[in-house]
């Protein structure tokens, strides 16, 4: 009897975990979806702000002996493999070869990896799990990182972050955002006489910051819901085999105690006609 109770309680414990990990495969999904829909446009306007960059003829010197600065982007939530664990082992030797002393972290999963190397993130920021929290995160992000960076805190920015390669799978890579590359314009710029040429520069590399982070922060975004998705997806094949196999044997000892149940009143019948005889 206490072996029945134990698999019937185990099957409603992996009934409410189906429930948990199927709403966490939709909401992956869902997020995932968003994000891929939106980096095409992402990486058009991302175009256009590199002819814009170009045609003003911006080139961003770099601090020499001013350490470089890090851009850590993982995640703040479970369920994605190996993802944050590839990134921070990325983040560790890129802060060895470019000497990083200032850290930036969107995520706190990464923190943990990081500090066993003795890394800790000057700056932290919560990572975003869905379009209108990368928007959020932006708007505060790209100003402290440009600030940091006109102020001398830090001589470059490098970035590791992930680089979606399909449901999952990811590329860690690292990316050198600040300062920004000189590009050849391929038409001059009709720049308007009413525009400071300072205001002008300013604005533009404010915008080409916001949307290359944009763009990264997008496809990071895609690759950890698509890590998750498929994480979800094992998960799913897991508990349904194991429910599979619970209520296998939980029929098989039902079919045992009824057996036996009917054995006893046999022997019982038969007892008792022993008895009267």
């Amino acid at each position: 009897m206490k072996r029945q109770q134990s698999l019937q309680h185990r099957l409603q414990t992996l009934s409410a975990l189906q429930d948990a990990v199927g709403a966490m495969r939709s909401l992956s999904a869902h997020h995932f979806r968003r994000a891929r829909q939106s980096l095409p446009s992402a990486r058009q306007y991302r175009a256009e702000m590199d002819t814009i960059i170009a045609e003003i003829g911006i080139h961003q010197p770099l601090h020499v002996g001013v350490p470089a600065g890090l851009l850590v982007i993982a995640s703040d939530l479970g369920l994605c493999g190996d993802y944050n664990s590839r990134l921070s082992r990325l983040a560790v030797s890129e802060s060895k070869k470019h000497a990083v002393k200032t850290i930036y972290s969107v995520g706190h999963r990464s923190r943990a990896a990081l500090a066993k190397h003795s890394l800790f993130p000057y700056r932290t920021y919560d990572a975003p799990a869905s379009l209108e929290g990368l928007s959020q995160l932006l708007l505060g992000l790209a100003q402290d990182l440009l600030e940091d960076y006109m102020s001398f805190k830090i001589g470059s920015l490098h970035v590791v972050s992930a680089c979606f390669g399909g449901v999952g799978h990811f590329d860690p890579v690292s990316l050198r955002v600040l300062p920004i590359e000189p590009v050849s314009a391929t038409t001059p710029l009709d720049r308007s006489p009413s525009v400071v040429s300072n205001q002008r520069t300013a604005v533009a590399v404010r915008e080409f910051l916001y949307i290359t982070l944009y763009e990264i922060l997008l496809d990071a975004l895609a690759a950890e819901h698509g890590m998750r998705l498929m994480a979800a997806e094992s998960a799913m094949e897991w508990l349904e085999s194991t429910a599979t196999t619970t209520s296998r044997r939980l029929v098989s000892v039902r079919s045992e105690a009824a057996t036996q149940e009917l054995l006893d009143i046999v022997a019982g019948g038969r007892k008792r006609l022993l008895d009267d005889a």
